[in-house]
């Protein structure tokens, strides 16, 4: 039934979110309904539904205002796979963002970069996800404190600097579902770094991390792994191999990876050395 019924494009709305997650859910995939909803609210959301309403597929983008926006979400329920419809998708999501002059951005697991490679799109930042299954001795967290409505300026900087763009209408739902471990790192009276983060569907997502160094991302993520039980996710990029060492001692284990590609652009937004680890791969 499933090989020939026919499917119909179309906006993902607010009724869909159950369906959405579900989808989610079979794909083994951490976003919530909370993470839906930044789609809705601050983007754009496909489906693909049967003829009778049930939900097929989906994928979303993020615009951001310096000329980038991002491709996430791209899911497509066992029974209707193989059938080119997650292709298409993309290729809506790169239309989408193309018609508004943005460079169509995403991180790829390494399946899926052999698909986007196809399409176009370039190699950038290695990026690995770390998983801490167990909760285990607590790291020292020195340096930092627990995030304050005053230090919210100077967080915004070091983001707009590190990703590449202001996206605070982004970073102010992450302050808010991380209010309990969102901290930042001091050094000589300054800001110097930040971390936010989000709890998910099975795992709670630290990031993004912006630190003007690797040993303040190790004191910001400890503040929050001292304040959160364990399953906790982490997508660092590789080339802080410092900080990559300090998750692996505090009982992290590597678990995928992605790559940050970019449509037809070998350059990439944003600051590789400030940004320690993403708000994740759906996000940026």
């Amino acid at each position: 039934m499933a090989s020939t019924e026919a499917l119909v494009e179309g906006p993902l709305e607010t009724g869909d979110l159950d369906a959405a997650c579900a989808l989610v859910s079979e794909a083994g995939w951490n976003q919530n309904a909370a993470d839906w909803r930044i789609f809705l609210e601050l983007g754009s959301a496909m489906s693909v539904k049967t003829g009778d309403g049930r939900l097929a597929a989906t994928a979303a983008t993020l615009p951001y205002p310096s000329g980038f926006g991002w491709i996430s979400m791209v899911l497509v329920t066992g029974a209707f796979r193989r059938r080119g419809i997650a292709t298409r998708l993309l290729e809506r999501c790169i239309e989408r963002l193309r018609a508004a002059h943005s460079v169509p951005v995403l991180d790829a697991t390494p399946a899926g970069r052999e698909v986007y490679k196809l399409l176009g799109f370039r190699d950038g930042w290695p990026i690995q996800r770390w998983r801490r299954r167990a909760d285990g001795p607590l790291p020292s967290s020195n340096g930092t404190r627990p995030l304050r409505e005053a230090d919210w300026p100077d967080v915004l900087a070091l983001d707009a600097a590190a990703f590449g763009c202001d996206r605070s209408p982004l970073l102010e739902r992450l302050r808010q579902r991380s209010a309990g471990f969102s901290c930042i790192f001091e050094r000589d009276g300054r800001v110097r770094g930040f971390l936010l983060g989000r709890e998910g569907r099975i795992a709670t997502q630290l990031g993004p991390i912006v630190a003007d160094d690797e040993a303040g991302a190790a004191a910001l993520a400890a503040h929050a792994i001292r304040r959160l039980p364990a399953p906790i996710i982490v997508d660092a990029l590789e080339r802080h191999a410092a900080f990559a060492a300090w998750l692996a001692a505090c009982g992290f284990e590597r678990e995928r990876p992605y790559t940050r590609m970019a449509l037809e652009r070998d350059a990439l937004f944003g600051d590789p050395g400030a940004t320690i680890a993403i708000a994740g791969p759906e996000l940026g």
